[in-house]
């Protein structure tokens, strides 16, 4: 039984398991912050964005991004550095490259492959 109200962003889906078992999940939306226009600590002009705690930060006039985990105003751990980034120097266009390139980090072609109804009854 679902409950009557969820949480803002919160859904219920309903996964079907190749048994044929069935179950309701819920899932929340991943936090985001930025982007922001920021100096680095070479006062260069930066913009940084931050999707499911992988932050990314883009140097001016640099064709890659590198990406840590953390939040825009905690400490931060590297994890990779040269991503290739194809496109023009803009909060906006990291922000839709990060929050692709994280997804696709999270979600792979990891786990038991199921059945997804995004709109659960």
């Amino acid at each position: 039984m679902l409950p009557s109200m969820l949480p803002p962003g919160v859904t219920a889906q309903e996964v079907s398991y190749r048994n044929g078992r069935k179950q309701i999940i819920y899932t929340a939306p991943y936090p985001s912050e930025g982007p922001v226009l920021v100096r680095d600590v070479m006062d260069r002009q930066a913009w940084m964005f931050m999707y499911a705690h992988f932050v990314f930060t883009w140097v001016e006039g640099a064709v890659q991004v590198q990406v840590s985990h953390g939040t825009l105003s905690g400490p931060k751990m590297p994890l990779w550095s040269g991503i290739r980034i194809p496109a023009y120097w803009s909060g906006p266009a990291l922000a839709e490259f990060g929050q692709a390139w994280a997804l696709e980090q999270i979600t792979g072609n990891r786990g038991t492959p199921a059945a997804i109804r995004e709109s659960v009854p």
